[in-house]
């Protein structure tokens, strides 16, 4: 209903910040629920995931002032560790309070749990090995030496939506093609990068080499 042609080349010339959270929640696909209850079900249990997600909470856009006093530090809190007691078999991992804390930047705060349920739940299937191998066979030839190093540079990538890698204004205008388009707005970028340092890479000598290719 909303993959007009006017809204993708509002998407590819980059959302209005005032319109951004509200697009995020249309495009995500998700629906108000159960958050409030789900927040106070998940209060006061200590586990291995609200311990990480304590240790986490700081560092997630420390420098933006939303996350510099104790109300933005309380409503990331409260995403993370509702969805930790959502779905257990996930829990928690790093990388979601990066996008979780960006998400809050634009969505209230049940909305971007919502939008970080979509994310993690029905928006990033299984995207390493087969899937990025058969769309670029020739950027994994050069990289079949550093295969680990390609693995922990793309979890990266794709958990955090390039928002740990890239400057913030174009990361979110990535987490923009991503809700429109999907996961093919990511893995299309991620290839994009792998393409374009496909000759370095190919005479790169060790991981560590590689990395600065990929990170630099």
């Amino acid at each position: 209903m909303f993959r007009t042609e006017k809204i993708q080349k509002l998407v590819a010339m980059g959302i209005p910040e005032s319109l951004r959270g509200e697009l995020w929640m249309i495009f995500s696909g998700s629906h108000e629920g159960y958050y409030a209850s789900l927040v106070q079900k998940s209060m006061g249990h200590n586990n291995l995931a609200t311990e990480e997600i304590e240790r986490d909470l700081h560092r997630s856009l420390p420098d933006h002032p939303a996350f510099q006093n104790p109300t933005g530090i309380a409503a990331l809190r409260r995403v993370l560790t509702a969805y930790a007691h959502r779905n257990p078999k996930i829990g928690y991992c790093q990388s979601m309070n990066i996008l979780a804390s960006v998400l809050l930047l634009y969505a209230k705060e049940e909305d971007a749990f919502w939008l970080l349920v979509a994310v993690c739940e029905r928006m990033l299937p299984d995207y390493f090995n087969r899937r990025v191998i058969g769309k670029e066979p020739r950027s994994f030839i050069c990289m079949q030496p550093h295969l680990s190093t390609l693995s922990s540079v793309s979890l990266s990538w794709f958990l955090t939506l390039f928002l740990s890698v890239l400057p913030f204004h174009s990361a979110v205008c990535v987490v923009d093609c991503f809700f429109f388009h999907g996961i093919k707005a990511i893995l299309q970028l991620g290839l994009a990068v792998l393409e374009a340092n496909a000759a370095e890479l190919s005479s790169s000598t060790d991981d560590g080499q590689a990395l600065m290719i990929l990170t630099g």
